[in-house]
């Protein structure tokens, strides 16, 4: 009698303790996914969190600064720490208001499904911007141009994915993969192991080369844990012990022919909807840049007379790497950027500095055999520029191209 006495109180707790994790997390799950950057209510939110930093934590310094490609902002981690605590408290007050003692099994199955569909919508979205010139483009001539140690960490990422489109199809095919199989229930399991094997590596990338995605990618790992948590028993009983065993398919059907009919033409206007809306990606094509390339500069005469290389006012390069910008690298290693306006018709290449009205440089472009020539004129002096071209393909990071067969390693 002791003993229950004793027991009694700690299975108690031990109830109340584990139901309370099991809301939180479920709580958790729906405030990042209602907050998050691809939710219409994360500006609302935003903005809501921001009033509490400067007038709850007084944290003045802490700014919503948008459209900066960051999601790891000052301010979203501090979305994070008030997703934190909503989630405790929205979990203590149904845990209080539940007077039945529920295990909110049905709960726990829709927010898997929700969970999984988020993912799913994630992987689609950036598997097909991997697969066609979407989020990793080819190098352009200033990256081609630029020294690798004067990259950034996330610069040296973009590099190596732009290097190799067949890397970054693979990836990107592996991400949908993922994808479409989180939207069915007989291979959620599978595709949420998939995944997270994927987005395990693409979280260590954002971690140690410091790109800042680094909340949002470690929140799609732990989705993923989240959807096979419920397999966990299963899967370490099939792979460490050898024993077999078998997954929880849970079929949610109902006795009414129209609501199965319904509930199933929902579901694939879902995936048709995450499919199409993510498949935009397939069909872009980056506007094409006329006489691309990066120009080093052989002579450099204004006003007939020649500037010579060690003089920081002449010109070292012209990068022609974007439409309607140019960049020039002076001797002394410096850049400026223009505003441009290239007419392949007339032959022209007009400089604007960015902002401003006035002409910077207006030239008439000669394309001879070996080099191209530039004259016109820069303020009021005539400037000639003999220059060498070279292209995208002429650098060897483009130029190699793969071989089965290697008797030295290709280790510039």
């Amino acid at each position: 009698m002791d003993t229950q006495s004793i027991n009694f109180p700690n299975q108690r707790n031990r109830n109340v303790v584990l139901r309370f994790l099991h809301l939180y997390i479920i709580s958790y799950v729906y405030l990042f996914i209602f907050t998050s950057q691809f939710s219409p209510l994360e500006g609302i939110y935003k903005n809501g969190v921001l009033w509490l930093c400067k007038n709850v934590f007084h944290q003045k310094q802490v700014e919503y600064i948008k459209m900066t490609g960051s999601g790891d902002t000052t301010l979203d981690y501090w979305v994070v720490i008030v997703n934190i605590g909503l989630a405790a408290v929205a979990s203590l007050i149904i845990l209080l208001a539940d007077k039945k003692q529920r295990t909110f099994k049905d709960l726990h199955w829709f927010t898997v499904v929700v969970a999984r569909y988020y993912v799913a919508m994630i992987m689609l979205s950036y598997g097909f911007a991997k697969l066609h010139n979407g989020q990793f483009p080819a190098n352009s001539i200033g990256r081609l141009e630029e020294k690798v140690g004067d990259m950034s960490p996330m610069g040296i990422v973009w590099t190596m994915m732009g290097a190799s489109t067949g890397y970054t199809f693979v990836s990107g095919l592996l991400e949908t993969i993922g994808g479409l199989l989180l939207l069915f229930r007989r291979t959620k399991t599978f595709g949420a192991l998939f995944s997270m094997t994927v987005m395990i590596n693409v979280a260590l990338l954002n971690f140690f080369y410091d790109v800042p995605v680094k909340i949002f990618s470690s929140h799609i790992v732990l989705f993923c844990v989240f959807i096979v948590i419920g397999d966990a028993i299963a899967l370490y009983r099939f792979f460490v012990l050898h024993q077999p065993s078998q997954l929880r398919f849970q079929k949610r059907t109902s006795d009414k022919k129209w609501k199965r009919i319904t509930l199933t033409g929902l579901k694939w206007l879902v995936v048709a909807f995450f499919i199409l809306s993510s498949s935009s990606a397939l069909f872009y094509t980056p506007p094409a840049v006329p006489m691309e390339g990066a120009y080093t500069v052989d002579k450099f005469i204004i006003n007939n007379q020649e500037i010579p290389s060690n003089d920081s006012f002449g010109w070292k390069k012209l990068l022609i790497s974007y439409p309607g910008r140019t960049n020039i690298i002076l001797n002394n290693d410096s850049t400026k950027v223009f505003q441009s306006v290239l007419d392949t018709g007339k032959k022209t290449l007009m400089l604007r500095k960015i902002d401003q009205q006035d002409i910077y440089a207006y030239l008439h472009y000669n394309i001879q055999k070996d080099s191209i020539i530039f004259t016109g004129i820069k303020g009021s002096d005539s400037i000639k520029i003999k220059t060498i071209r070279k292209k995208k393909e002429d650098y060897p990071l483009n130029k190699r191209g793969f071989h089965w067969i290697n008797e030295y390693p290709f280790n510039k």
